[in-house]
């Protein structure tokens, strides 16, 4: 009896650890093959470093440490498997540590294992029940589950304590909208946006539910602020996963992620982080370049995108940003050749031949240019810019007639094109062959144009219409409105002195018809 109790007491109290130090349970496996060499080195190294932990009897505690690590690692990469496995293990060394089920609900969740990442947040919460970011995301996974009711209480929870919670707003306003309350969904969704300023995806909803209160003017506001970033809450446990990703890739996809919530420093670190890790990286050159642009910076974007080409003459998107910067900054000629390198590359690509024709243009290379810009309208045929540059590259060129029937034609395709019947309206206006002008039918387009987009040069075209018409002072009065609203833009003194010397030419008697 003696020593079956002392037997009982070992398997009860430390049989189990004597076992795990004797037979240590197996690393799970990784198939590493597809990952870049520094990714699998820094993996390698966590198993090592578990392995050797395994040989040294360790405690419970460090030994949990170490299993979870080695899932943070696994995790960061989407191998889920392994993950899994290492997370689970961990939690079996320690039970009580909340972090450990609250990384696991992460890895499902993000596997799209809704029913076991509940029941893992829900473990977390039974030994956190402050933590909120666990909260926020069962929410996430209740509404998911259409349990709006138990998705909405979690959120209460957080708000009792963190009102001002970006993401639990969020969610609560846009579980408001699909009910219909929508002076509740504006409070929640305007409180989330304070709070996540940047996170221009929630204008959409903000809009439908100032729709759905009757604010036009409003919801229009917001409809023109929708962008592509969202809003999650901060989370202290999963969001250190990121942080743990090296190589190209992964600091490619942290910098776009970056780039595209307007954070442009961090966007260019980590495109940077990306040459160290592949100094031969094409993509990251580019996408770098692309951040720099945005800082300023155009100069050292060109010596990137310059290596760039250097490293691939054939990319297109290389070359094509080169020869953009180039046109700005540069010898047309160079331009030139990359925009023609990078059609060449890519030759359905109708915004790199409208491009080209603009610089062909710029050289006077007119024949060249219109041949470009029919490339552009037959491979992008809803692109008002290459139709009408097609049409300014007749006009240079003395064919007036054929410019104006052109741009009938292209209204006809896109009757709501104001770019096309602008054009068109400022050439019945005012073109050099008075055979050609128009004066009502420009008035009737520059009319339609200034009521969409009341602009100064739209206020222009009219004035220009009706001096056609031989309404001198209906064209000083339009002109002044022009003068007013370019004053009202903050137009430097010089333009607003020959606007007004326009303004004075149309009020004399002498006849006012360009």
């Amino acid at each position: 009896m003696t020593l079956r109790s002392f037997c009982c007491a070992l398997a009860g109290l430390g049989l189990a650890s004597l076992l795990t130090a004797a037979e240590p349970a197996p690393i799970p496996a990784a198939d590493l093959s597809a990952l870049e060499p520094a990714v699998a080195r820094q993996i390698q190294d966590r198993q090592a470093a578990l392995r050797d932990l395994l040989n040294r009897d360790p405690d419970a505690r460090e030994l949990a440490a170490a299993w979870a690590d080695l899932g943070m690692h696994y995790h960061a990469y989407r191998l889920v498997g392994p993950a899994e496995t290492a997370y689970r293990r961990a939690i079996e060394l320690e039970a009580q540590n909340p972090l450990w089920p609250h990384l696991l609900g992460g890895l499902l969740q993000e596997a799209g294992r809704l029913d076991e990442a509940a029941a893992s947040y829900g473990q977390a919460l039974a030994l956190a029940p402050d933590d909120l970011p666990a909260l926020v995301h069962l929410a996430e996974i209740r509404f998911l589950q259409a349990r709006r009711e138990e998705g909405e209480a979690s959120l209460r929870q957080v708000l009792a304590t963190a009102p001002q919670e970006p993401a639990a707003n969020a969610l609560l306003g846009q579980a408001a909208l699909e009910r219909g309350d929508f002076q509740e969904a504006v409070h929640r969704l305007e409180t989330a946006l304070r709070g996540a300023p940047g996170a221009n995806r929630l204008h959409y909803p903000l809009s439908r539910a100032y729709k759905g209160l009757g604010d036009a003017a409003k919801a229009g506001e917001h409809l023109t602020q929708v962008g592509s970033v969202g809003v999650r809450v901060a989370d202290g446990i999963l969001d250190g996963i990121e942080s743990l990703r090296t190589g190209e890739r992964a600091r490619l996809e942290s910098g776009k992620r970056a780039y595209n919530a307007g954070r442009l420093a961090e966007a260019a670190e980590e495109f940077r982080q990306a040459l160290q890790a592949r100094p031969e990286s094409v993509e990251a050159r580019i996408n770098l370049a692309a951040t720099l642009v945005g800082e300023g910076k155009a100069d050292e974007a060109i010596t990137r995108l310059r290596e760039a080409v250097a490293l691939d003459p054939a990319n297109a998107t290389a070359r094509f940003n080169l020869g953009l910067l180039l046109a700005a900054t540069g010898p047309a000629s160079e331009a030139i050749e990359h925009l023609a390198a990078a059609v060449a590359a890519r030759p359905r690509d109708g915004e790199a031949h409208r491009e080209l024709a603009r610089l062909l243009r710029g050289a006077s290379r007119y024949e060249e240019a219109l041949r470009e810009y029919e490339k552009a309208v037959e491979n992008a045929p809803a692109d008002e810019a290459a139709r009408l540059g097609r049409a300014e590259t007749l006009v240079r060129t003395g064919r007036y007639s054929q410019a104006r029937d052109l741009l009938e034609e292209d209204l006809k395709a896109l009757p709501k094109g104001l770019l096309l019947a602008h054009g068109l309206a400022r050439l019945l206006a005012a073109c050099p062959d008075p055979a050609v002008r128009n004066g009502a039918r420009a008035l009737e387009l520059g009319l339609a144009v200034w009521n969409a987009e009341p602009t100064v040069a739209h206020a222009e075209t009219v004035a220009l219409a009706w001096a056609e018409l031989g309404r001198c002072r209906d064209a000083a009065r339009w002109e002044q409105t022009a003068l007013d609203t370019a004053r009202k833009a903050g137009a430097a003194e010089p333009v607003l002195a020959e606007m007004q010397k326009v303004v004075e030419r149309f009020e004399q008697s002498g006849g006012c018809r360009p």
